[in-house]
């Protein structure tokens, strides 16, 4: 029987079977298609790549080169670099395929080659003064380089002092720094014994605070800091550091190193480990080992939300033998060993300092009493990633209603004393404000909160904690005013 001959119900039974779907695991099987191998290289093993299809699902995620497999189609590649992200589409085939990445353009406080803030008269800079003092004689153990990124931008050469531990000047001064306006570099080094040191303005910040940050010297080593000039000014919020041994100076011949090492400061600016195990480790064995870029690393893999700790020992333990003493160390073996010995100085890395407050406020004595460590914990400012700490002995003084100000010893600014409490005035503000929301007294806060807790809470050592206790009960002890006596004013810490 011919199709015209069949029924019309059968023909139209079978159209309805030709337009019918096929079962899904028929279709799944004609829309598969086979994967093919797709390798991504990016020019320098920090960076951090990310593989996405059609449908923006991550197919591959991680730092250096990518080994995967892929079925055709159109995919984006990311790669992120010391701050910079870029990204591209690529067309993937029938067969396999290498893509290979250009670096990011970034800018650097280093003058490293292939960014594109590398200036030959800075890489020369560093070069010499690396090696040889501008401040008296010997192999420099500290150097600083302060160099514009861009041409045109004004220089102050003169504005950033070396200090020691106690805030006395060790750079001697303007006579002490080499400078070169037209080229946009200003350098100081010197031989410095072994120890904390602090980098500062000479004059106040933009904001009008004066502000210290943290520099450390090991024995055998040379740390070199190098600042970059914007258009208001240095920024050593962004500064770079690395340490190399006494000696042998700066060395641009490691160039994937200097920029494993932007990458990894920038990753602790932004909360990311953008460090390399393929770096990392083996930089360790290596004659250009950078024992401070071994402890950024370490701050990187904590920054992962269920750190490796084993590999951060591996990593502390390895480096310790390196830089005896070095505070950023000791803060690290607080996380991994419990309380470490008395650290006096500031360590270098405002994570650091934030591990000691936490172990000092668990075990008393974790930072010496009195010492320039626990005063700038006391006084510790969000700058960046390093310990930045406001100096109180420089703050400017002037009278309640206002008027002209002192700064420090000899300087003059306008204005007002900035509105920055102390340490233990913040712990009885907490305190109080406490006791207010609860409805409870101040007294009975106290027993309720516990001094290690609110050494947690404020993020502050044991001492001005204990200092505010006391000044709480005290004055809770004190009878309240009666008729025709003025209140009494919030008790300030002695400073």
């Amino acid at each position: 029987m011919s199709s015209s001959e069949q029924p019309r119900s059968q023909r139209r039974e079978q159209r309805e079977q030709a337009a019918r779907p096929e079962p899904r695991e028929e279709r799944e099987r004609s829309e598969r298609r086979e994967e093919v191998p797709f390798v991504v290289i990016p020019d320098t093993p920090s960076v951090l790549i990310t593989v996405t299809d059609e449908t923006l699902h991550e197919v591959a995620h991680g730092m250096g080169t990518i080994e995967t497999t892929v079925a055709p189609g159109i995919y984006r590649i990311e790669q992120r670099f010391a701050g910079a992200v870029s990204s591209r589409f690529v067309e993937v085939g029938e067969d396999a395929r290498t893509e290979r990445l250009a670096l990011p353009r970034i800018a650097a406080p280093e003058p490293v080659e292939r960014t594109v803030t590398a200036q030959a008269a800075h890489r020369e800079a560093a070069l010499r003064w690396s090696r040889k003092s501008t401040h008296r004689r010997g192999e420099p153990s500290l150097m600083v380089l302060l160099r514009t990124l861009r041409r045109g931008w004004r220089l102050d050469p003169y504005a950033l002092e070396v200090t020691a531990a106690d805030g006395g000047a060790v750079d001697g001064g303007e006579d002490g720094w080499q400078v070169d306006p037209q080229q946009g570099w200003a350098a100081w080094s010197g031989r410095v014994q072994p120890g904390g040191y602090r980098l500062r303005r000479r004059g106040p910040a933009g904001d009008g605070l004066p502000l210290a940050q943290a520099l450390w010297v090991s024995r055998g080593w040379s740390t070199l800091v190098f600042v970059s000039s914007g258009p208001h000014g240095p920024q050593p919020q962004h500064a770079t550091v690395e340490m190399t041994p006494l000696g042998t100076g700066w060395s641009p011949a490691d160039e994937t190193l200097s920029l494993a090492r932007e990458a990894a400061f920038s990753g602790l600016r932004q909360g990311l480990d953008l460090t390399s195990d393929q770096q990392l480790f083996p930089m360790l064995d290596s004659e250009r080992i950078d024992p401070f870029l071994g402890i950024v690393g370490a701050h990187a893999m904590l920054l992962d939300h269920r750190p490796d700790l084993r590999r951060v020992d591996e990593l502390v333990r390895r480096l310790a033998p390196h830089v005896p003493g070095h505070p950023d160390v000791a803060a690290l073996r607080t996380l991994l060993e419990g309380p470490s010995a008395q650290v006096a100085s500031p360590p270098m890395l405002a994570a650091s300092c934030r591990l000691l407050i936490r172990a000092d406020g668990t075990d008393p004595g974790v930072i010496k009493d009195g010492s320039p460590a626990e005063q700038a914990a006391e006084h510790l400012v969000g700058r960046g990633v390093w310990t930045t700490w406001l100096e109180e002995e420089r703050r400017p003084v002037s009278a309640d209603r206002g008027g002209p100000g002192t700064w420090g010893a000899g300087e003059h600014t306008s204005g007002s004393r900035p509105p920055v409490a102390d340490a233990a005035s913040r712990v009885q503000a907490y305190v109080r404000e406490i006791a207010d929301l609860t409805g409870k007294p101040v007294d009975e806060v106290l027993r309720d909160v516990s001094r290690d807790e609110l050494c947690r809470r404020t993020g502050l050592p044991h001492k001005p904690v204990e200092r505010a206790i006391e000044q709480l009960r005290k004055a809770e002890a004190e009878p309240e005013p009666g008729p025709g006596r003025e209140p009494r004013e919030p008790e300030r810490a002695p400073e």
